[in-house]
């Protein structure tokens, strides 16, 4: 449980030091240049979980049991993969608006 809130908390001054830095940049007048870079940065990360959410999910076919074994790598695999679709959406949703930020007229 401590980790959880160490982990939000940690997650939260990031948000605040990402939005702090873009105001001061939107002072400065280069917002646009930010927000392209950060639209580049979040799709990249976005194609990247969307690659581990295929990877850990989509690819197997699990048993009612929500397992899948697989014979040549002798692995199991767990239906807990769906997880990976969280962070893709997300970065997915923000890369579009800081891209339609960044590239409109």
């Amino acid at each position: 449980m401590l980790t959880e809130a160490a982990d939000w908390l940690v997650l939260l001054g990031v948000a605040a030091c990402a939005y702090a830095a873009w105001k001061s940049a939107a002072r400065a007048g280069r917002s646009r240049a930010i927000a392209r870079v950060a639209a580049l940065s979040c799709l990249a990360l976005s194609a990247f979980f969307f690659y581990a959410w295929y990877a850990q999910y989509l690819k197997w076919d699990f048993n009612e049991l929500g397992r899948y074994y697989d014979p040549v790598d002798q692995v199991v695999y767990t239906d807990a993969g769906f997880v990976w679709v969280l962070p893709a959406a997300a970065l997915l949703i923000l890369g579009l608006l800081y891209a339609r930020r960044g590239w409109r007229r």
